[in-house]
């Protein structure tokens, strides 16, 4: 299956790489100046249909001058060191607090396993990236693309503490990787992607920081792109603060993983658009709103012995 390109606006681009003959499950960005940064390369089994759709936009591999993840988890990057290898021009640009684990990737392929268990083998292999190849990020710094073309870097914490989305003031879009929930477009819905370890708090935090830039485009990881930016940013905000509330009032009643999803699917309307309960479309396991209120129970248990 030929990997799907749409241009989202201006210098931005999503591939949509076929993930096992499947579409859908994965966006990729792509900022085109007169360099180029690949913003969530993805899993290393969908590195050959990004290649492929690099160069039906005429980019070519030895242009690409930045691998940036929005974060480490395999699904957006575990494929980076294969994209390095492609591209030897490339740096791997990522937050401090997760580049260890890219140069090192064997806890961060043991957490994903005690999450998903074999599925993670559906990822493809993994491997580590040079170090010398390796750039951290700052918070708010611009990269330069040459051609008056920059990308500003925003660190997003909540789904994972290091993660970052990329603001491009031209264009007035947001690449936001996991910060902003999983959409679906035809049901116009969106959840939280919110598996554990998952801080409720500070991902509220990071939506109100992305929408005081001011974007009209978000981008979705999982999956698409839509307009209304700041709209969208700070409905999916009043979200997870409901679903705090119906969170910690639910677990002070001794109420279990099945009657929590219930008393959700009642008070969150968007979880009563889907079209059967725990069912999200696809069969990526993250996708799942029952692994996605787990990062929420997980919080309240850290949280009540004494976490900060």
């Amino acid at each position: 299956m030929r990997p799907k390109v749409v241009h989202v606006r201006g210098s931005v681009y999503m591939i949509d790489a076929s993930y096992h003959g499947r579409r859908g499950v994965l966006g990729t960005y792509v900022v085109k100046g007169e360099e180029v940064a690949v913003v969530d390369p993805g899993p290393t089994v969908s590195i050959d249909g990004l290649v492929e759709a690099l160069r039906d936009l005429g980019i070519d591999l030895s242009d690409v001058r930045y691998v940036a993840p929005t974060h480490i988890h395999l699904d957006h990057a575990g494929g980076s060191w294969r994209l390095l290898e492609l591209c030897p021009g490339a740096r791997l640009y990522i937050h401090p607090k997760g580049a260890p684990h890219m140069v090192d990737p064997s806890r961060l392929e043991a957490a994903a396993r005690r999450l998903f268990g074999d599925r993670v083998d559906e990822y493809g292999e993994v491997r580590g990236v040079s170090e010398e190849r390796v750039t951290v990020s700052v918070d708010g710094e611009e990269l330069d693309l040459g051609g008056g073309l920059r990308i500003r870097v925003v660190w997003t914490p909540g789904h994972a503490s290091h993660h970052q989305s990329y603001y491009i003031p031209d264009g007035k879009v947001v690449i936001l990787g996991d910060a902003g929930g999983i959409y679906n477009r035809d049901l116009d819905v969106v959840i939280p992607t919110s598996p554990p370890p998952f801080n409720p708090e500070k991902a509220m935090r990071s939506l109100e920081k992305l929408a005081a830039l001011r974007p009209e485009i978000v981008c979705y990881g999982h999956f698409g792109f839509a307009d209304d930016a700041v709209k969208r940013l700070r409905a999916h905000r009043e979200q997870l603060a409901l679903w705090m509330r119906v969170v910690e009032e639910g677990l002070k009643e001794g109420a279990g993983m099945g009657e929590l999803y219930d008393r959700l699917r009642s008070e969150d309307p968007m979880l009563g658009r889907l079209p059967a309960p725990g069912h999200f479309g696809g069969r990526a396991i993250e996708r799942s709103p029952s692994v996605n209120l787990l990062g929420f129970v997980e919080y309240f248990k850290w949280l009540w012995r004494g976490g900060r």
